[in-house]
């Protein structure tokens, strides 16, 4: 028995709406310092109902070779990930034009 989308009302084998959220995302990556100069990569603009936060910290952690974590929306990455960012979201499905690099 497959699991049901509860957007779509499709079974998961069929359904599209990751993908159709990746490519409607506006994200906005951007780097801050915090306590003791430490720098931090923020991306914040991924809608966390659509699409697994969880999920997808994980795999930037991994790419990056980092510590992070997701809170309220806004994915945290320890040190300066700008130059990287944009390269795995786009592996990652989400458009290239849609990623805003401060």
């Amino acid at each position: 028995m497959s699991e049901i989308c509860p957007i779509c009302s499709l079974p998961k084998e069929i359904c599209r709406c990751q993908e159709l959220a990746k490519t409607e995302q506006r994200i906005k990556v951007s780097v801050e310092r915090r306590k003791w100069g430490r720098e931090v990569t923020l991306i914040e603009g991924i809608n966390s109902r659509e699409i697994s936060l969880s999920e997808l910290v994980t795999k930037l952690k991994m790419r990056c070779a980092c510590g992070g974590s997701a809170k309220e929306g806004v994915i945290v990455l320890q040190g300066d990930h700008r130059h990287n960012i944009k390269g795995i979201l786009g592996d990652l499905g989400f458009p290239s034009d849609n990623i805003d690099i401060a």
